[in-house]
């Protein structure tokens, strides 16, 4: 039995009730507690807040120089797998107990064998979500940058890699290729070990990518059928002209290429063609579509993690390639080609904008409403939540949101995501880089959680340290150098500065 920490006091319902800290170094702000109701068991409860009172009556009764109370609310108890809120309220005077871990982790939802994302709050309790509902019902990850955003996204595929989850990782600026290697984990808090995945992820690269040479494999595509919208946004075509000779030249076409649409143009009897032919002329010689392009159903593969390295290419390409990318693969997976598995997004807001419109916009939106009838979820990771699709957002049921200041972000959360209290904004604001607010329909309530070190190396800390390290190895060996080749100098300074304190 844990030791008690308080007595219950005023005014009670079976939702809420307050009470009189007994031990002020046992109980803080977010703390689980239990308390016994007689009609239901022990109930787990969570500390909301705690205020310092002045009441003379109380400190004689409680035996306390500082009259302590704390807020409560009721978080229930689960039974037969579900969680019930007792059904009469707490009698004053009764105690108030920290909870054990194996009750919060009970009567919260956390799940045995589930994906591992970090520890609770202040507490040992390991927050595990159920891999099949994170994957099938999709995920968002917001926060503002340097918050934790790629980091948290980096614990969560490891876990997946590990159950041979098949992943598709958009990655923008390279910033998922380190997890081949095992990173340095300085503290064993979290319970795990390094770890690199260079067996399991498999890194392709545009052909025009000024990276394709570090990449696994060249990724190219079919240019068959381009779309109007999409060869505009490739080009930057702006003129009015062009764009109306470009609808009328595909009118004429059917399963057409590039050359196909230049070859029609040609024959166009307007003076405004050759600014077409000359932007279409540019896309054609990109070196991205070919006959012979890479076969997409090897992107989404058991076991395996295909990384598109989108780092020096274009955004109108990039938009591109995700587009054509994903809705192939999602045409595979209806048809039962791909095995099931999870896309993820990196720069979200880039490929999904709120405001604008881009090739890849309408693609994400069709994989966040309706993949998860054929088995395609979708992890979308972004910094800046205001600017991303809110038919993308509203769509993921699990949001792990890390540190967030800025106010339309914080607004665009509050409407987008559901069971966000003002109070939890609040939160979100203040959460330490390495923590979040995770919202599951797999948890019973939002919970604060640590965020686990990575197994894997994260690019950004891992660059950041090694060239610290090297910049000292550097200053050392020097100032050594110096020394060994100056002992005279040394001397004298000695005798110099003999006898003086430092």
């Amino acid at each position: 039995m844990r030791s008690v920490i308080g007595k219950i006091h005023g005014s009670t319902s079976s939702f809420e009730f307050e009470f009189v800290v007994t031990n002020s170094k046992s109980v803080k702000r977010g703390d689980y507690i239990k308390v016994w109701n007689d009609k239901d068991g022990w109930v787990l409860g969570q500390v909301s807040e705690i205020i310092a009172v002045e009441n003379p009556k109380l400190s004689d009764i409680y035996k306390v120089k500082e009259v302590l109370i704390a807020k409560a609310r009721v978080i229930g108890k689960r039974e037969f797998g579900k969680l019930k809120m007792p059904t009469s309220p707490f009698i004053p005077g009764d105690n108030v107990y920290t909870a054990e871990d194996n009750l919060v982790a009970e009567t919260l939802g956390f799940v045995e064998e589930g994906v591992y994302i970090g520890l609770l709050g202040d507490t040992c309790v390991k927050v595990k979500l159920n891999p099949n509902t994170l994957v099938q019902k999709h995920v968002c990850i917001l926060a503002k940058t340097g918050s934790g955003k790629s980091y948290t996204a980096g614990v969560i595929i490891e876990e997946l890699l590990e159950r041979n989850v098949p992943l598709l990782i958009i990655d923008p600026h390279g910033e998922y290729i380190s997890m081949k290697k095992p990173g340095k984990i300085r503290s064993n808090e979290f319970g795990v070990e390094p770890r690199g995945y260079a067996e399991k992820i498999v890194v392709y690269a545009p052909p025009t990518s000024p990276f394709i040479d570090s990449a696994d494999k060249e990724l190219s595509l079919e240019g068959v059928e381009l779309t109007a919208e999409e060869l505009i946004e490739l080009s930057g075509l702006k003129s009015p002209t062009a764009q109306a000779l470009l609808y009328q030249a595909l009118r004429n076409l059917k399963n057409y290429t590039i050359a196909d649409i230049i070859e029609e143009v040609e024959s166009i009897r307007h003076s405004g063609k050759w600014t077409l032919i000359g932007a279409l002329s540019k896309i054609e010689k990109s070196g991205l579509f070919k006959q012979k392009p890479t076969d997409l159903r090897t992107l989404l593969v058991r076991g395996k993690a295909s990384l598109i390295d989108l780092r020096g290419i274009e955004p109108a390409y990039q938009s591109l390639i995700v587009s054509r990318v994903i809705s192939k693969l999602f045409e595979l997976r209806k048809r039962g080609e791909v095995e099931p598995g999870m896309i993820v997004v990196e720069e979200a807001h880039n490929f999904a904008p709120e405001r604008e419109k881009t090739v890849s916009s309408n693609v994400l939106r069709t994989v966040a409403s309706e993949g998860r009838k054929f088995g395609l979820g979708l992890m979308v990771i972004s910094q800046r939540p205001a600017r991303v699709d809110k038919n993308v957002i509203s769509q993921c049921n699990t949001q792990i949101i890390l540190r967030v200041t800025n106010p339309n972000d914080l607004n665009a959360i509050k409407k987008g995501i559901e069971g966000i209290t003002a109070e939890m904004v609040e939160e979100i604001k203040r959460l330490p880089t390495g923590s979040a607010i995770v919202v599951s329909p797999e948890l019973e309530v939002p919970v604060v959680v640590r965020v686990r070190v990575r197994k894997s190396q994260h690019s950004e800390a891992t660059s950041v340290l090694e060239e610290e390290k090297e910049a000292e190895m550097v200053e050392k060996t020097e100032l050594e150098e110096k020394v060994e080749k100056e002992p005279e100098k040394k001397g004298i300074l000695r005798r110099l500065f003999r006898g003086r304190k430092s």
